[in-house]
């Protein structure tokens, strides 16, 4: 009989196999993506969310999930903000589900006089929460919150400001709920003792707004009575100074097609003299709105999706699918272009006096998630002061936030202008009717970085999970779109994939699995091309150097469905086994005669039995190989490469009740097997399941085959298993909801005992162990969470680079007090029990060590890595091993 999913206590001492197992426990602290609250709004063109600070020397940026500050001269973080270490920000944020929506530096409360520009930020939230936080020094247990009254789905927009103590709000709301018109909303905002919020007017049935930089005007392009209108409205005056009709029949030819017709994106300079429109067809008609002069310019060939105007007027900036920056001379005409971006440029913006221009940037590529990417350039040359990015996994399937850009052609990576209104609505039905629920991701750890590499379509991101950044982004298969760029129908083109990425147990070598793809239309267009290549670095190179390449490894067209990397005792750890989808299982040793990769052992597939339901597991002495396909599981002596027999018959392939999802060999004695339904402990020695788990219905249909392997982990050390469980939740009227919780439940290394359960507010889509004592897992939010014993003092706290002895005083307790305060950080987590939706308090992970006892090996790991190391972070390292 299946055991239940209860709780039991953590810890656990075996001497006699001096394995020692303590309180684990859970924390989101990493990770995260920059927060674009507007984005999903089409009629707002002014996306991106970024300020700058008076001096000029920090860059303050929204995640969904923390608030990071920017050094412009280091380019590095300097200070973060972590939602879930703070009671208020966790409520207002992680329980609230706010979005940060605008920021004010000083505290807008107080008057002028009394602001604290250089410490404090004011917050507004989307859902109409405002708060007031400190970005310099410590923040505050309990930030000063305030509360605004807005109507039923009203969502707070901009914030406007003046050089005096007022205030203006823009709000939105969408008018006809198909997400083309929206009704927006311009408040009058006084802080008292409570703030107050007054009507000055009301702009219905708006398909586009924008505003002027230095906060001064806004302009709206609205729908009124079958004719297009545009309103150009300042701020602060509260009036319209201009209201005119738009003229399409200017710029349309006979030739002229439905795009010219549609505009998707507008721009005001701060002067209020000049408009400019970005169509759908590539043209941008630049109006002088005193006598309603227009002139065309022309050269992008898909839909417009940013410009902006330079402070005095006399530079347009534009960009959009061509992931080109133009910037045009309004007097003479001509171009110059920033060429090659990362991404789709979905909006732009002058800043500071034109010093510098900030960019949001979308990885289209990836239809999985909306992958955001925030630069702040220098106007001077264009170099890049600040590069902003969090991890960028692919998804198996689309997540519920994703939201593709507008363009003139229907492509996969975009959405059409005809479907833009409705594409939010059909994703959400699709969600909710979808019976897989299939979000994971592909990703592995580094054995000695402990970075974190995710294949991220035909390239590789690496992101540092302790420094929470990213550290590189390369390019690993040839493509058109890293080699010369798509635009149009070549979007449809797809580049290829990487699948699938393994290292060996010393770190010197990857290997990598992709897949590529025939032009569509095609006979051969299902005749895919699998690749498997072998790369190394050198010692102190940043790019992967590829030394062996090998098409269709296992044959044509056949795939490989498992890599794993050689243990110690094979070879050092230089070869893998990769394995297909017919039986087939080949070794490959890097040779040092050869000073290649060579195919050193092979088994022949069966070709009459097919099946995705592949793992693998290999023994510490390398002497077994443990195959399990479709439902079972072959035991293969690797000196043969054949099944292993011995003369008094021991077992060498065991039945499971459905197909085999996972398999990890835990202490070379107990075999943990899931499959679709259960998940089991086979005992080698005896060859009989010694435990068994209910997996059903938490796996069976919801993840494609071999899917199940990525949500769970082993330590190799101790043993442990790190489980994942997603469920997805109902709403209030006990429908099904496309919101989702996870468990992740740690046992011991015999299933026989749970050290840990704990309960994540959202879809888990990978764990991984970090090849020292905790699990790594990233869910669908791209935020990074840790299950562990220890982990670093500057993630325990918000990172304060700037202060890091800020109030340590000499000659007094003080530092035994601060000590104290960087240990007693707290966050809330989300429900603990499913029936009961009830918060619990977790303590943040500072690692239960009261009993620990030092000895001469105790300093051995905080030597790695020890290169370039700051002094904060060794003293972090001293504390976390005798803490």
């Amino acid at each position: 009989m299946a055991k239940q999913w209860d709780y039991i206590a953590s810890d656990r001492i075996e001497m006699n196999q001096a394995t020692v197992y303590q309180k684990y426990k859970l924390s989101v602290v990493s990770g995260g993506k920059p927060s674009l609250p507007r984005a999903a709004n089409r009629s707002c063109c002014d996306k991106g969310l970024g300020c700058l600070t008076g001096d000029e020397l920090s860059y303050i940026v929204p995640f969904n999930n923390q608030i990071k500050v920017y050094s412009t001269e280091t380019r590095q973080c300097v200070k973060t903000l972590k939602f879930g270490n703070n009671e208020c920000l966790s409520d207002v944020f992680v329980k609230g589900k706010a979005i940060i929506a605008d920021i004010i530096l000083g505290d807008a409360t107080k008057d002028v006089a009394e602001r604290e520009e250089d410490n404090q930020i004011t917050v507004f939230t989307d859902n109409g929460r405002i708060l007031v936080l400190n970005y310099r020094g410590k923040l505050l247990d309990s930030p000063k919150t305030l509360q605004l009254n807005l109507g039923k789905d009203e969502t707070v927009c901009k914030v406007f400001s003046s050089e005096g103590r007022r205030y203006k709000l823009l709000t939105s709301q969408e008018s006809s709920g198909n997400g083309s018109e929206f009704t927006y909303k311009i408040y009058d905002i006084k802080f008292d003792e409570k703030v107050q919020l007054s009507l000055e007017t009301t702009f219905e049935n708006v398909f586009l707004s924008t505003w002027s930089s230095r906060d001064k005007y806004l302009a709206f392009l609205c729908h009124n009575e079958n004719k297009k209108n545009i309103k150009i409205y300042s701020v602060f005056d509260s009036s319209i100074i201009r209201e005119f009709p738009l003229n399409l029949a200017s710029q349309q030819s006979p030739s002229s097609s439905a795009n010219s017709r549609y505009v998707t994106s507008m721009a005001i300079d701060c002067s209020g003299t000049q408009l400019a429109l970005g169509f759908a067809s590539g043209v941008i008609n630049v109006i002088e709105i005193s006598n309603l002069q227009e002139r065309l310019l022309k050269w992008h060939i898909d839909a417009v999706l940013s410009l902006c105007f330079t402070r005095d007027g006399s530079y347009l900036l534009s960009g959009g699918w061509e992931k080109v920056l133009s910037f045009w001379q309004l007097s003479t005409n001509m171009q110059q272009f920033l060429p090659r971006l990362n991404g789709v440029i979905i909006s732009c913006e002058s800043v500071a006096n034109d010093k510098y221009y900030s960019l949001a940037l979308q990885m289209t590529e990836n239809t999985t998630n909306s992958d955001y990417q925030l630069l702040l350039l220098n106007a001077a040359d264009l170099t890049s002061k600040v590069v902003i990015n969090g991890p960028l996994p692919v998804f198996v399937s689309a997540v519920k936030d994703t939201v593709q850009p507008v363009s003139s052609i229907a492509t996969k990576t975009s959405t059409t202008l005809t479907t833009s209104s409705s594409s939010k609505k059909k994703h959400k039905k699709k969600l909710l009717k979808a019976k897989r629920q299939d979000f994971t991701t592909c990703a592995s750890i580094n054995p000695v970085t402990k970075q974190i590499y995710l294949p991220h379509m035909s390239a590789m991101q690496t992101y540092d999970f302790y420094r929470n950044e990213q550290t590189s982004y390369q390019y690993l298969a040839s493509g058109v779109n890293n080699s010369m760029g798509k635009v149009r129908f070549e979007m449809n083109i797809q580049d290829p994939v990487i699948a699938d990425v393994q290292f060996t147990k010393d770190g010197k070598w990857m290997a990598t699995y992709e897949i590529e793809y025939p032009p569509e239309d095609l006979l051969s267009s299902k005749d895919l091309m699998h690749i498997l290549k072998f790369w190394d670095k050198e010692e102190n190179g940043s790019d992967w150097n590829l030394r062996t390449k090998v098409i269709n490894p296992h044959g044509t067209g056949v795939p490989i469905t498992k890599m794993l990397p050689a243990p110690w005792a094979v070879n050092g750890s230089q070869g893998f086994l990769t394995a297909d989808n017919d039986v087939g299982l080949k070794y490959w040793s890097y040779e040092q005669y050869e000073k290649n990769w060579c195919l050193t052992k092979i088994s022949l597939p069966n070709l009459n039995h097919f099946s995705n339901s592949v793992s693998l597991a290999w023994s510490q002495d390398g002497s077994l190989i443990f195959h399990a396909f479709d439902e079972k599981i072959f035991v293969i002596d690797f000196e043969t490469f054949r099944q292993f027999e011995t003369p008094n018959e021991k077992i060498n392939e065991f039945n499971m009740d459905s197909e085999i999802q996972a398999i990890k060999l835990v202490n070379n004695t107990n075999l943990i097997v899931a499959t679709r339904t259960t998940l089991n402990t086979i005992n080698l020695l005896n060859g009989v399941i010694t435990s068994s788990y209910d997996l059903y219905p938490y796996a069976d249909g919801i993840y494609k085959n071999g899917h199940l392997d990525r949500l769970i982990s082993c330590d190799e050390k101790t043993g442990t298993i790190a489980l994942v469980i997603n469920q997805k939740l109902k709403d209030v009227e006990g429908s099904p909801s496309i919101n989702y919780k996870s468990r992740v439940i740690v046992f011991d290394n015999e299933l026989s005992k749970k050290l840990g359960n704990f309960t994540h507010s959202d879809y888990i889509s990978w764990i991984g162990w970090n090849h020292g004592t905790d699990f790594i897992f990233l869910d669908t939010q791209c935020r990074l969470g840790i299950i562990g014993t220890t982990v670093n003092t500057e993630m325990s706290d918000e990172l304060n680079k700037e202060g890091i002895l800020e109030g340590l005083k000499s000659g007094t307790s003080d530092f035994a007090t601060q000590l104290e305060k960087l240990s007693s950080s707290k966050r809330i987590d989300g429900p603990a029990d499913e029936d009961q939706q009830e918060e619990i308090a977790l303590e943040f992970i500072n690692g239960d060590k009261n009993d620990k006892l030092i000895n001469m090996n105790s300093f051995t790991s905080m030597l790695d890595n020890f290169q370039n190391i700051q002094m904060d972070t060794l003293f972090d390292r001293v504390m976390r091993v005798i803490g």
